[in-house]
């Protein structure tokens, strides 16, 4: 089965967090950098439209101003209160007019002779002035119409002002005759004044169109009429006849020359079905750079169409995309910033992990020695504090069973040891079970002489040495050794533990026996072992009382083995198995015939084979 690739949980709550922050931090950069700056641009055009929301009010007001003083002279008038032909009476209601806030350049009557005998109302001095023959539309208009309102003109520039000038009239009618026009010069240099004052410093020119194309106001105005107009003058009548205002083209702003070229922006005012309400936001895209357009139609006025706007570059934005940045590099910092303490805080937290993992694999590697348990740190952290506690106190139990298995190995065999450990009961009962084994039954050759003349610690000594070679090679060989009897030893193969070639593996530990006992003496004696191997149906079981167990296998194969061990005398071998044994080798010409004897107990001769004697390693 192919593994599945493993992750630490330091890599996976980095790259978690790590992943999260990033997303996060990043659309919230993305939709914030988008938001600030749609939100700048908005702001921009929010303030553009209050100026010009002022501006629009600030004409209305003024042409409203000047609309109640036009009518008002009209009425008085038309009731005979004012009489334009009485010199005195004329001239001190002119002076009346002064002492108001009139914000005009000019004002007075027009007569029929085309004369202008009118007053500047700063110093009231007077002022006389032919008119030309075109101004003088006014009057005979109003002469074929008779009485009306007051009435405007179209913006125009006045070489005698030196200024672009809106005129204002209304004819004057007593009792169906005709006196004469009442006319106000209105400023519209004013105007432009008015959109520049307050705006030194901030980006953006304002401006105010009529008829479409025409410029009624704008900062190059100003310098328009002295430079361009005087151009266009030939000779002293021309120059003392208005000029039509300049168009978008003759004033020196190149935004506004293309005006027609820019592209509507939608707004929200358009979502809202306020489309041609209000204001309105376009963009023109003009020598590399992207100009923002924003206009708004003045609505109801005396003459129209009227477009009042301003415009202004995106490097205006620039100032606040760059604070805008840095303060996404500061972002960017701080996520890094972030990060770094994720790494050292992640770490930390997950030092009780790492170290829950060491020592889970160092007992899953069976490296716990007894002196060598695992011990884990406590932690303020309580659920690691618990489980490194659960797991101390599990350690601690594993040993204890692993210290109690290798006392009771001692024993028992560590394969019954286990099984009774593993039982769940506290009988220390093993159901008994019937099965075909393999035994081996070993002795050693003249031990009872040994005893007679040897002193009993080193006959002890060398048991010890002696069993706890033959124990290592059976144990290793999966033989289990049931009993220790003198200086005999009975260990069976295939009980309890399923072992497909235990006849194999008996032989295999009888031989390496007898090498190892004529290769080596124990605590400085030579010694010499028999062995006898049998293979047949045993009952494997403990037996004893019920305070004390031991674990035996019975059966005329272990007997069988036993006579086997002893024939070894009589026929002068070191190893003697039996035929059932030889059947169940994996290579039966391993061993070779001995001979024929009658066992104790039997009624026929029973073949017995040996081991050659090269493979004891006595040759």
């Amino acid at each position: 089965m192919t593994s599945k690739r493993r992750y630490s949980v330091l890599s996976v709550l980095l790259a978690g967090f790590s992943a999260t922050s990033i997303l996060g931090v990043g659309l919230a950069l993305y939709v914030g950098l988008g938001a600030a700056y749609e939100n700048t641009r908005n702001l921009w055009v929010m303030l553009a439209d209050v100026d010009l929301t002022s501006v629009q009010r600030t004409m209305q007001e003024r042409m409203d101003e000047v609309d109640k003083r036009s009518n008002w002279v009209a009425e008085q008038v038309a009731e005979s209160a004012l009489d334009p032909s009485f010199q005195y009476g004329w001239n001190n209601a002119m002076r009346a007019l002064a002492a108001a806030n009139m914000d005009v350049m000019a004002y007075g009557l027009v007569t029929g002779e085309r004369q202008f005998i009118g007053y500047n109302p700063d110093d009231m001095s007077v002022i006389r002035r032919t008119l030309p023959m075109d101004d003088m539309l006014f009057s005979e208009l109003a002469q074929i119409r008779g009485p009306a309102t007051s009435r405007t003109g179209f913006p125009r520039w006045d070489p005698y002002f030196d200024k672009t000038v809106l005129t204002s009239w209304v004819p004057l009618f007593n009792d169906g005759r005709y006196l004469g026009t009442f006319i106000q010069y209105l400023s519209l240099s004013n105007l432009s004044d008015s959109l520049i004052r307050g705006r030194e410093d901030l980006p953006g020119t304002p401006f105010i169109l009529i008829g479409g194309n025409r410029v009624m106001a704008h900062p190059g105005l100003r310098d328009w009429g002295t430079n361009t107009a005087s151009k266009l003058i030939d000779d002293a009548n021309i120059a003392r006849s208005p000029i039509p205002l300049p168009t978008i083209s003759d004033i020196s702003d190149p935004v506004l020359a293309n005006i027609g070229k820019s592209e509507r922006i939608k707004t929200e005012r358009d979502d809202d079905g306020e489309k041609g309400k209000g204001i309105q936001l376009s963009g023109l895209e003009l020598d590399g750079k992207y100009n923002l357009i924003v206009t708004r139609q003045v609505e109801n006025a005396a003459i129209s169409p009227i477009i009042i706007g301003m415009h202004f570059d995106e490097e205006l934005f620039n100032d606040e995309w760059e604070r805008l940045v840095l303060a996404s590099i500061l972002g960017g910092g701080v996520l890094v910033l972030a990060i770094l303490v994720a790494i050292v805080m992640s770490r930390q937290f997950t030092k009780p992990i790492r170290k829950f993992a060491a020592a889970a694999r160092a007992f899953e590697d069976e490296a716990i020695a007894s002196a060598d348990v695992p011990q884990l740190e406590g932690s303020r952290i309580r659920e690691y504090d618990d489980a490194a506690r659960s797991f101390n106190h599990m350690m601690i139990a594993v040993h204890d069973r692993e210290r109690i298995t290798s006392l009771f190995g001692k024993f028992v065999p560590q394969s019954i040891a286990k099984k009774l450990l593993a039982s769940g009961t506290d009988s220390g009962a093993l159901p008994p079970q019937q099965t075909e084994a393999t035994v081996l039954f070993i002795d050693i050759a003249g031990f009872t002489s040994m005893c007679e003349t040897l002193d009993p610690n080193q006959i002890i000594s060398m048991l010890n040495a002696y069993f706890d070679c033959a124990t290592s090679i059976i144990e290793s060989h999966s033989g289990i050794i049931t009993q220790f009897q003198g200086d005999a030893i009975l260990a069976v193969y295939n009980v309890f533990d399923d072992l497909e070639n235990h006849a194999d593996a008996a032989l295999d530990s009888a031989i390496a026996l007898q090498k190892e006992v004529h290769s080596r003496t124990f605590e400085g004696l030579s010694i010499r072992c028999r062995c006898g191997v049998n293979t047949g149906n045993m009952v494997a079981g403990n037996v004893g009382a019920k305070a004390r167990l031991s674990f035996t296998v019975h059966g005329d194969a272990v007997n069988t083995a036993s006579r086997l061990e002893q024939e070894n005398k009589v026929l002068h071998t070191d190893v003697l198995i039996s035929e059932s044994t030889r059947i169940l080798l994996s290579n039966p010409d391993r061993v070779i015939k001995a001979g024929e004897v009658l066992l104790r107990g039997r009624h026929s001769m029973t073949e017995l084979y040996t081991v050659p004697s090269d493979l004891l390693g006595l040759s």
